[in-house]
C-alpha cells in the first residue's frame, strides 16, 4: 500500500474515532438524569451567575396598561466567556403572587415592607445553569409587578423585546442600562463581567413557562415580529405547560419562527393550538411533545415548594399511577429544551432522536407531533 493512501486511511479513522466519541459523548448528555453538576472543591463552577436589577417601576406600559413592572433578571453564563460568541436564550415565568406570603398574607406591588418578593424567575436555575454549560448565555425575567396588575400577553412579551433591546446594545457596545448594572447573584457584591462581543443577538431563543409561553409566542407572532428590537433574530421557541393557545386569527400565530410546544397532560390542552395553528404555513422545524402525567408547577422549581395554595403540585389528575417526579420532569426539561436550542440556535441536529420521542429519556413517557 502506498505511503499516502496509508495516511488517507489513518486521517479518515481518526476522523471516525472523533465523531463517534463526540456522538457518545451528547447521548451520554442528552439520555442521563440533569442534575447540576457540583465544581470539584476548591475550584470555581463553570457557570458563573450574576442578576441586574433597574427598579421595581421600571417597566410601563401607559397608556394600553396602568400598571408598572421590575426590570429584574438572573443571568447564567459560563465563567470563561470564548473568543466568539454565544447564543442568548430568554426566559419568562406565568402568573403566581407576586409576593413570597400565604394566600391570606398581604400582597402588592412593591411588596409591602416585611415581605420579599416571590423568585419565580429563579425557578428555572436548573435549565439556565445547564444551558450555560453548554455554550449559552441564559437570562430569566422577573415580572412580578405584571402579575399583580394582570398584565396580558402583549405586556409581557413588551418586557421580554424591552430587556432584548437592552441586551443588544449590551453585547454591541458594552453601553446601555445595563452596564454595571450585574452584582454577583450570591454575594450582591459588583460582578465583573463584560458581555460585550460575547454574545450573538442573531441566534436568540425565547422560552416561556404557563402564560409567560403566551408571551413568548406573542412576542414571536407572524404580526409582531417588527416589535422586536433592530438588529436581534429570534431563531427559536419553546412553550413549557403554556395557559392555552390563540385562535389561528389571532396574532400569535408562529409561522417564520422554529418553535416547540412542550405540553403537560395532567394541566390544560390548549396549547396544542400552537401547533396546529402553524400546520401547513410553516417550513421551519416544530415539535409538540405531550409530557405523560406531567405537573404544571414542577417546571418551575420555586412553584414546586413555595407556599399559597397554587402552589405545589397543581395537576388535575394525582390518582394517575406512575406520574414523573418534580425531578425527573425538570430532566427532562434540560434534556429536550438543550436539545431543541441546540438544533434551533446551533444548527446541531445531533438532538433530533430526543426531540422525535426515538430517544426515551428515563421516568418520562412522551407523544411527539412534528412540522412541517
Amino acid at each position: 500500500m502506498a505511503r499516502s493512501r496509508r495516511v488517507r486511511i489513518a486521517v479518515a479513522a481518526l476522523s471516525l474515532t472523533a465523531v463517534a466519541a463526540s456522538s457518545l459523548l451528547m447521548n451520554r448528555f442528552l439520555t442521563a438524569d440533569a442534575t447540576t453538576a457540583k465544581p470539584p472543591v476548591g475550584k470555581p463552577a463553570a457557570v458563573a451567575v450574576a442578576e441586574y436589577n433597574l427598579g421595581d417601576k421600571a417597566f410601563t406600559d401607559k397608556p394600553t396598561w396602568p400598571g408598572y413592572s421590575e426590570m429584574r433578571a438572573v443571568v447564567h453564563y459560563p465563567r470563561q466567556l470564548p473568543a466568539g460568541k454565544l447564543p442568548l436564550i430568554m426566559m419568562l415565568h406565568g402568573q403566581n403572587s407576586p409576593c413570597d406570603t400565604p394566600d391570606d398574607g398581604p400582597s402588592d406591588w412593591p411588596c409591602p415592607p416585611g415581605t420579599k418578593p416571590l423568585a419565580s424567575y429563579r425557578g428555572y436555575d436548573y435549565l439556565g445553569d445547564a444551558l450555560a454549560r453548554d455554550g449559552f448565555v441564559v437570562v430569566s425575567l422577573s415580572a412580578n409587578g405584571i402579575n399583580h396588575f394582570m398584565g396580558v400577553a402583549e405586556q409581557r412579551a413588551k418586557l421580554i423585546n424591552k430587556h432584548l433591546g437592552m441586551w443588544q446594545k449590551l453585547a454591541a457596545t458594552g453601553a446601555g442600562p445595563l452596564a454595571g448594572k450585574f452584582t454577583d447573584a450570591t454575594t450582591g457584591k459588583k460582578a465583573d463581567v463584560d458581555f460585550r462581543g460575547h454574545v450573538d443577538m442573531t441566534r436568540v431563543g425565547l422560552l416561556g413557562h404557563s402564560v409567560g409561553a403566551q408571551a413568548v409566542m406573542y412576542a414571536a407572532g407572524d404580526d409582531n415580529r417588527g416589535a422586536i428590537p433592530a438588529g436581534v433574530q429570534l431563531r427559536g421557541v419553546v412553550t413549557l405547560a403554556s395557559a392555552g393557545g390563540r385562535s389561528p386569527d389571532d396574532e400569535s400565530r408562529v409561522t417564520k419562527t422554529s418553535f416547540a410546544v412542550v405540553s403537560s397532560e395532567c394541566w390544560r390542552e390548549g396549547d396544542r393550538e400552537f401547533f396546529d395553528n402553524a400546520r401547513g404555513k410553516t417550513r421551519q422545524p416544530t415539535f409538540f411533545v405531550r409530557v405523560a402525567r406531567a405537573n404544571h408547577n414542577f417546571f418551575n422549581s420555586v412553584w414546586t415548594t413555595a407556599q399559597g395554595s397554587v402552589n405545589g403540585d397543581d395537576t388535575s389528575c394525582p390518582e394517575k399511577p406512575n406520574r414523573p417526579t418534580a425531578e425527573r420532569q425538570r430532566n427532562f426539561a434540560v434534556t429536550y429544551v438543550t436539545a431543541y436550542y441546540r438544533l434551533a440556535l446551533k444548527g446541531d441536529k445531533g438532538g433530533m432522536p430526543v426531540l422525535t420521542g426515538a430517544r426515551p429519556t428515563p421516568g418520562i413517557d412522551i407523544k411527539v407531533d412534528k412540522l412541517p
